[in-house]
């Protein structure tokens, strides 16, 4: 048997759906009286009750290699009790039956079996050009990433975004202000380009006098050797001084046609004009570019924390919820099509869901969001809420339907229909 040369290891802790066979009678349940109806028409979004990792093996039998984005806030396992899916194998004892104390190094056993079973099936749900953020802190970020190298390959690794979520967590040496969102794609060399829009105030020339004010310039073609001839934009454009260029190009023959008519194709210092054309960027204009790995756009945790109370009429029923702007972020780098279909497997309080209805009700897209949420207890026993479950099954229900503020103002709904399901074996 060949010796593993590099790699992680740690003590496997098995869990109940390790028995063979048992996966295969698990099925989801529709729960017909918490559907939420919506506008005639739409695709309907799900929510599935229950343990996640059944529930993903059910998804297995129809969204093989079908999710085009899988974003999960799990839990973190930080020594102190936040790895709270109640069952008695984690950080209680070993397969000998030896107690674990909270504080020993083999607790990180027992996240990693938990995370491995589920990330293997999350791959296998992936299609070839989607890709996975993965929200972590320090305490498992190093394991995490040895975890998904062994799972999604070294080479499908694409960056870890690192999101600065307030006045940041303090020891006596430090103080951490970022928290990591590691992104692994199922295939790197088939995941689209990412890119955000940004309003640009770099330019620092201008250096053709133009009366428009400071610019830089920006690439918009493929080079020969990359450009495809048989594409739709694959064509010659010609410089004032007769140089013709013949490549593909990232505007249609129209846009370039107007670009040119408006000049704000660069081609090079006259009467030359023989550099490879590239577009006029002014200060003040929005832009295409490629995104920081540093995310400071999104919200606080304190100001998401405030947001989702004032949602569910409650203080405090989740702690710790995510950003919506941050999630929205996430999803809106990676340039997906409109009509992706998104699974957050550690539902929460439900903010990916929300974030992937304000992105289609903004620009009328079609994207599917699949939430998975154990019954997991509120953790600060609120009256309320049964479990997390019921808080995100509330914020998804409110957010689609309208709901009104404390003060008496009326928050109109998003619109959407969800389709709810519970895991059963019978």
């Amino acid at each position: 048997m060949k010796q593993k040369q590099y790699g992680l290891s740690w003590i496997d802790i098995p869990e109940q759906y390790d028995i063979p066979d048992v996966t295969k009678n698990i099925h989801l349940k529709s729960v017909h009286k918490k559907d939420i109806c919506g506008i005639n028409g739409t695709v309907p979004h799900l929510f599935i009750e229950g343990d996640n990792y059944p529930a993903l093996c059910c998804l297995l039998r129809t969204y093989t290699a079908s999710i085009d984005l899988i974003y999960i806030d799990p839990p973190y396992n930080t020594g102190n009790g936040s790895f709270t899916y109640d069952d008695s194998r984690f950080l209680v004892q070993l397969p000998d039956g030896t107690h674990i104390p909270c504080s020993n190094p083999a607790r990180h056993s027992a996240w990693l079996s938990f995370m491995e079973r589920r990330l293997i099936v999350a791959r296998s749900l992936l299609s070839d050009s989607g890709c996975i953020f993965i929200s972590i802190s320090e305490d498992e970020y190093s394991r995490l990433r040895l975890l998904c190298d062994g799972i999604f390959g070294e080479e499908n690794f694409v960056n870890n975004f690192m999101y600065l979520h307030g006045k940041g967590k303090k020891n006596r040496w430090s103080r951490t202000m970022q928290q990591s969102t590691v992104c692994y794609a199922k295939v790197r060399n088939k995941l689209g380009p990412f890119s955000i829009v940004k309003k640009t105030d770099w330019a620092k020339t201008n250096t053709d006098n133009d009366p428009r004010g400071l610019w830089f310039s920006a690439s918009i073609s493929f080079s020969e050797t990359r450009s495809n001839p048989r594409h739709t934009q694959y064509f010659s454009v010609s410089s004032p001084s007769g140089i013709v260029w013949t490549r593909q190009w990232l505007y249609t023959r129209q846009e370039m046609d107007t670009m040119i008519a408006e000049k704000r194709i660069y081609f090079g210092p006259g009467p030359q004009y023989e550099n490879v054309p590239r577009r006029k960027v002014f200060n003040g204009e929005e832009c295409q570019i490629i995104p920081p790995n540093i995310i400071s756009c999104a919200d606080s945790t304190r100001s998401a924390q405030s947001y989702l109370d004032n949602i569910l009429g409650v203080k405090n029923a989740f702690i710790n919820p995510k950003p919506v702007n941050l999630v929205s972020y996430l999803l809106d780098m990676t340039q997906m099509q409109k009509n992706a279909t998104v699974l957050d497997f550690f539902a929460g309080s439900g903010t990916t869901l929300e974030a992937v209805l304000r992105m289609n009700n903004a620009d009328g897209g079609k994207r599917r969001c699949i939430l998975i949420q154990s019954a997991e207890p509120c953790r600060n026993t609120d009256k309320n809420f049964s479990s997390v479950a019921d808080i995100a099954y509330e914020r998804c229900r409110r957010i689609m339907q309208g709901y009104t503020e404390n003060t008496g103002t009326i928050i109109p709904g998003l619109g959407g229909s969800l389709l709810y399901y519970c895991i059963s074996s019978q």
